[in-house]
């Protein structure tokens, strides 16, 4: 696990900076602590803003991909048009190939 952080640092901080600092940890689905600790260490801290849409977009095809695959064991369809599927899948795969580019 690690050491126990049983150490405190405190500092002060304008409101705005108190805010912006919240968001960014929120982004990067991190506890304020736990991103100022990476920020302080000189870790790189990656906040990629749109990344949550990215990912919902790929929960929702997923989905769909699911339930066409369950109609088709049951029986209740016998053919799918895969092409609009692969459409987005392609866009999908390329914007995350563009993220990872920038980390």
């Amino acid at each position: 696990m690690g050491l126990p952080k049983d150490e405190f640092i405190r500092l002060r901080v304008a409101g705005w900076e108190k805010h912006w600092i919240s968001h960014k940890a929120e982004k990067a689905h991190m506890t304020v602590s736990e991103f100022v600790r990476k920020a302080a260490m000189d870790k790189n801290v990656v906040v990629l803003e749109f990344s949550d849409e990215l990912m919902t977009e790929l929960r929702r095809q997923g989905n769909n991909l699911n339930q066409l695959t369950a109609m088709a064991h049951m029986g209740r369809i016998q053919q799918i048009n895969y092409e609009p599927f692969l459409e987005v899948y392609n866009k999908t795969w390329q914007a995350e190939t563009r993220v990872a580019s920038f980390i």
